[in-house]
């Protein structure tokens, strides 16, 4: 529980930062996807469940500021989660590699269904355009900045929720319950 409301609190940081300050920093006419990095970041560190709580609660977010419709920017987000949290089980905690296409892809990933649920759907075919202007500009920005918050998270996690130790008289215990 304290790591869902914990993840809440960073969730709204980072949308906060990337509706106000980052806006104004835009590079290429595109600005960084803090969510994506944040669902990306929980679903692969933490599993499905935990990608797909972030993942709703900043579809949410998305759907109250920008959406006419409720639900398309929480598909988006929950999915991503979703496909994030199945590379749980390659999750290493030093290594970066993994992280940051898993963020890249992430980013295309989503940008590509924004595309679909609100262009393509409505006739409008020119997505060689939209990939050259907008998916592939904020697919690098987000990476980048990916790397960032992955790092901040990852000492986050560190600090916050330090490994506990089992004591070697309970690996024994465990492991001769586990051999009966």
């Amino acid at each position: 529980m304290k790591r869902y409301i914990s993840m809440f609190i960073i969730i709204i940081v980072c949308f906060l930062l990337q509706t106000t300050l980052f806006q104004n920093l835009k590079f290429a006419n595109v600005a960084p996807d803090f969510l994506v990095i944040l669902v990306s970041a929980s679903g692969f560190m933490y599993g499905r469940g935990f990608g797909m709580f972030s993942g709703f609660v900043c579809g949410i977010l998305c759907d109250l500021l920008y959406s006419n419709l409720i639900g398309i920017y929480i598909l988006i987000y929950v999915l991503t989660g979703y496909i994030n949290g199945l590379l749980h089980k390659i999750y290493y905690k030093d290594d970066m590699i993994i992280p940051v296409f898993a963020i890249a892809a992430s980013s295309f990933f989503s940008n590509l269904l924004f595309y679909i649920f609100n262009f393509l759907l409505r006739g409008r075919l020119n997505i060689l355009v939209y990939m050259t202007n907008i998916i592939l500009p904020e697919l690098v920005y987000t990476a980048v900045i990916g790397v960032i918050i992955y790092k901040i998270l990852y000492k986050l996690e560190e600090k916050m929720y330090p490994p506990v130790e089992v004591p070697l008289e309970s690996k024994i215990t465990v492991e001769q319950e586990e051999d009966t």
